[in-house]
């Protein structure tokens, strides 16, 4: 895992899944109202496959880890959660994860960094 464009879009896509997705599940349990719709098991799912992926995402940069297979289990599992968060803002489906504009585009930039992931991690096999 030393293809360094790799290893770039990995640690920024890691971070900032696990580090956005953190920030919203402590604001959405101790800031928010008790009634929020967002508030949900959905959401509270989502937020932590965000974070074990993100986590292990870097993990697995970090530590150079040689077998890929549990790279591409997390990036294509990131790629599949987030593809349904697109889906369900662009269906206007009832209580979406992307509640707003903001939350749709930070989604589509980690969606993009996981497809750059996806494809960067080819040129390691």
């Amino acid at each position: 895992m030393d293809f360094l464009p790799f290893r770039i879009a990995s640690l920024l896509t890691g971070l900032t899944m696990a580090g956005e997705a953190l920030a919203l599940l402590v604001g959405m349990h101790t800031l928010s109202a008790g009634d929020n719709p967002w508030t949900s098991v959905k959401n509270d799912l989502f937020l932590t496959l965000d974070i074990v992926a993100g986590l292990g995402l870097l993990y697995l940069v970090l530590a150079r880890r040689g077998a890929p297979y549990g790279l591409y289990f997390l990036v294509g599992l990131a790629l599949l959660t987030h593809g349904y968060r697109e889906w369900e803002y662009l269906a206007r489906a009832s209580n979406p994860f992307c509640t707003n504009l903001p939350l749709f585009v930070v989604n589509s930039l980690k969606f993009a960094g996981l497809l750059a992931v996806a494809i960067l991690g080819v040129q390691l096999v």
